[in-house]
């Protein structure tokens, strides 16, 4: 798909329209505000459900459907951009997984002496250790892949250009801290500065989709419990 003829999600060697007609425009934000409520009660719930459970399992790929639907229907999303060459962007992404995962395996061990990280840090590792470690992998990742085509890519090109990346990167922030757990906002505002970055840097969602792949599975199998 990515090197074959133009999709709804394909590789864009063209610098992003600056200006939609009305129409277009009020429909992408209808898109991806209704996914934005949507996806926020998703999160809630799924955080709330047992650990382990099927429902667990189901929720999360509800939501995930949420950002990636929304994501086809609101427009074209650039997956490369045109100030870096690919090679380059995948190489960004898996650097500042590794390097952002060490700084989290810092961070944990700080926070678990501080009482409110604690209790959310052992609640999400909790989580991630209930189920089957490939179910809970191969969840996070279709997540991960789903929010950067929502967050970096549907949702940076429904606003206007000036500003897009800041206020897409407080509306990540907003969703996640919906959850009401500490340590997922603490780690929502450095991986969505993170993302956000990058997607100035590239003009694009690749690197920061291979970011967010690369830390959620070294975060997953790696960080210390």
């Amino acid at each position: 798909m990515l090197g074959g003829a133009p999709t709804r999600l394909a590789v864009m060697s063209r610098p992003p329209v600056e200006h939609h007609d009305p129409a277009t425009e009020r429909n992408e934000r209808i898109v991806v505000s209704a996914a934005v409520v949507g996806g926020a009660a998703l999160i809630a719930a799924t955080l709330r459900l047992p650990r382990g459970s099927g429902a667990f399992y189901v929720a999360g790929l509800a939501l995930a459907a949420v950002w990636i639907v929304a994501s086809l229907a609101s427009g074209p999303v650039r997956w490369y951009g045109t100030t870096t060459g690919q090679r380059e962007q995948f190489g960004l992404g898996v650097v500042a997984g590794v390097l952002t995962f060490g700084g989290f395996v810092g961070g944990a061990a700080v926070g678990r002496h501080i009482s409110v990280l604690a209790g959310p840090i052992d609640s999400v590792l909790g989580k991630a250790d209930a189920g089957p470690v490939v179910a809970v992998l191969g969840l996070a990742l279709v997540n991960g892949v789903a929010e950067e085509l929502f967050f970096r890519g549907a949702l940076v090109e429904s606003l206007p250009a000036r500003g897009a990346l800041v206020v897409s990167t407080a509306i990540y922030i907003a969703v996640t801290a919906v959850a009401g757990n500490t340590a997922l906002t603490v780690a929502a505002i450095v991986m969505g500065a993170v993302f956000a970055i990058e997607r100035r840097i590239t003009g694009g969602i690749v690197a920061s989709i291979v970011t967010h792949l690369s830390w959620s599975t070294l975060i997953i199998l790696f960080l210390p419990r």
